[in-house]
């Protein structure tokens, strides 16, 4: 088995890629055609939420404080990279896949909790087990469950999430800036295109978190 590169450039030429499309999406792209510029800023969220995936498993360098440099600031704003990293890597127990407790990208409920949702309730969480509800609702409702489990993990007096926040936040705070200054996105759009992106990564995701 050949060595391993110091840098793996085409995955370093990727993320670089990806960042200039976020930057052109935002700026040039929107302010031609507001459509054409949120198209090019969901695909690069999209495409930014992949590469944290190689990133965290250790790409494009060998030194992963440089590797995770490259990701830090998330234009998806929702998903710390730290948190992602850390649950992500929980979740490749492979024996734990989809288990509703130990697995944190489960898409599944105990049956006991099941039986005790109202109907409406029952009716999100099918959808979410649809392609369409996945890429639809899927992203808000995972957002919403993430977000729960986090805060209570802070007010639990977890230092390493709420560390993973603060950097989180200093990153969203960068993202806002250039949204609010320099692009010509209205932010109001960028939001949906944030989500978008995070829409279009559920597509992966939902074959790959079948039970």
């Amino acid at each position: 088995m050949s060595e391993r590169a110091a840098i793996e450039w085409p995955t370093f030429a990727l993320i670089i890629a990806c960042t200039g499309l976020w930057v052109i999406g935002t700026t040039y792209a929107s302010a031609i055609w507001l459509p054409l510029g949120f198209v090019a800023t969901t695909l690069a969220v999209a495409l930014h939420s992949s590469l944290s995936h190689e990133v965290l498993h250790g790409h494009p360098f060998q030194n992963q404080t440089l590797n995770e440099a490259l990701v830090w600031i998330q234009p998806n704003l929702m998903i710390p990279y730290a948190r992602f990293r850390d649950t992500h890597l929980a979740h490749h127990q492979d024996s734990n896949l989809t288990d509703p407790y130990d697995d944190p990208e489960t898409n599944y409920l105990d049956p006991a909790i099941w039986s005790q949702l109202t109907p409406a309730i029952r009716w999100v969480w099918l959808m979410n087990n649809t392609l369409l509800g996945r890429v639809v609702l899927g992203s808000a409702l995972g957002v919403a469950l993430f977000f729960r489990g986090e805060w209570s993990l802070i007010l639990n007096g977890n230092r390493n999430v709420l560390r993973a926040w603060i950097e989180h936040l200093a990153g969203v705070a960068a993202v806002m800036w250039w949204v609010l200054s320099v692009s010509s996105m209205p932010l109001w759009l960028y939001v949906l295109a944030a989500y978008g992106g995070l829409s279009l990564i559920k597509i992966r995701t939902f074959l790959e978190h079948h039970a």
